[in-house]
């Protein structure tokens, strides 16, 4: 049981709570006239959903692989999922506010480091789970 504590820390240490949505709209200019358009208000609502399912994904994750004696690749690939639909709407965000978005490359980038930094931080925790 310690050992499910100290992956749950570990892994809340590495991933943060904000999700890129929400960092996303804490760099918007607020003072761009995209900003006040009904649009860019769309988008910006959809990123307290993704705030929201980045805290559950943080605490389900690692409950998740410890209920499941270790299944790594299922967690990993729905993370990556979650990951990757909120880089995509952080983008249309950006771009529906009048900021630069991140290219498809960019968010590919990303999804994949996020992706890797959690199989990392599975290895560094000494649980040796791995993909079933």
């Amino acid at each position: 049981m310690a050992r499910f504590f100290f992956i749950l820390l570990l892994l809340l240490a590495v991933t943060g709570c904000a999700s890129q949505s929400e960092l996303t709209a804490r760099r918007l200019d607020r003072d761009n006239p995209k900003y006040k358009t009904a649009g860019c208000q769309d988008s910006l609502s959809a990123a307290e959903a993704h705030r929201d399912i980045k805290n559950v994904r943080t605490i389900a994750s690692p409950v998740l692989l410890f209920v499941s004696g270790g299944l790594l690749l299922p967690v990993l690939a729905a993370n990556a999922g979650l990951d990757t639909v909120d880089h995509v709407d952080a983008a249309k965000m950006a771009e529906n506010c009048g900021a630069q978005a991140q290219t498809n490359a960019e968010i590919a980038t990303d999804v994949a480091l996020g992706t890797a930094v959690g199989v990392a931080t599975s290895g560094l925790a000494g649980t040796g789970l791995t993909a079933k």
